[in-house]
């Protein structure tokens, strides 16, 4: 055993004196009034957005920070404990802006990550389903090729956010061979935008008070352009 304690960097601990200072402009009241009220606290979202602390996980090249995960948790903690925990943090820039960096074409970084970064894009993620949980091997959510483009149907269930998104990136399986055997799936990710012909979601009542709602999506026979994929 050591005296010796763990230090942040500088740099983490200016980060965290700046988050705090925004966040105790808005505080637990805001949070709860926004709540309550059953809106969403879209100035302090906008606030941090353009503050730099939303995206500070991404790439440098696409608006970001060029910062990571780390960054990132100190953001959302210093929110947190400034009374205004915001769950699209950890939807939006930490699990679909990190997907889509590493992941994504460069016509989807281009298009998404940007607005990501500065808060003026939020995205949602879906990968629950009634019936798999977040098992990710028992998703019945399907595309199948339809020329260039792709045929998504599926079900998932406790989506964050999805009336705050301009899109959605699903979870599914593909096959191509015209039947949806499970020996022949494949999982991918499909960037959905959410006035997409047949996709739909119906709010879940919930005992939490919370700015930020949760809904069950429907997605029937939606097209989407083949760029659309990411594997």
């Amino acid at each position: 055993m050591t005296d010796n304690a763990f230090v942040e960097s500088e740099e983490r601990q200016a980060l965290r004196k700046s988050v705090a200072a925004m966040a105790a402009n808005y505080g637990q009241d805001y949070y709860l009034e926004k709540a309550r009220a059953g809106q969403h606290t879209d100035e302090l979202w906008t606030e941090a957005g353009k503050l730099g602390f939303i995206g500070v996980n991404l790439p440098e090249g696409y608006g970001g920070g060029g910062a990571g995960m780390y960054e990132l948790s100190i953001v959302m903690e210093e929110m947190s404990a400034g009374g205004c925990p915001l769950l699209l943090m950890v939807v939006s820039p930490a699990i679909n802006g990190t997907i889509i960096a590493k992941f994504g074409t460069d016509e989807q970084k281009k298009r998404w990550l940007p607005g990501i970064a500065d808060g003026s894009i939020t995205m949602a993620f879906a990968i629950t389903e009634p019936d798999a949980g977040s098992n990710s091997h028992r998703i019945t959510t399907t595309a199948r090729r339809d020329g260039s483009d792709w045929i998504l149907n599926g079900q998932k269930v406790f989506i964050s956010g999805v009336d705050q998104a301009q899109a959605v990136l699903v979870v599914g399986r593909t096959f191509t061979d015209g039947v949806a055997k499970s020996e022949s799936l494949r999982p991918a990710l499909f960037i959905v935008p959410t006035d997409t012909p047949g996709f739909t979601w119906t709010k879940i009542d919930m005992e939490l008070v919370s700015p930020e709602n949760q809904f069950s999506v429907f997605i029937d026979d939606v097209r989407l352009p083949a760029c659309e994929i990411g594997r």
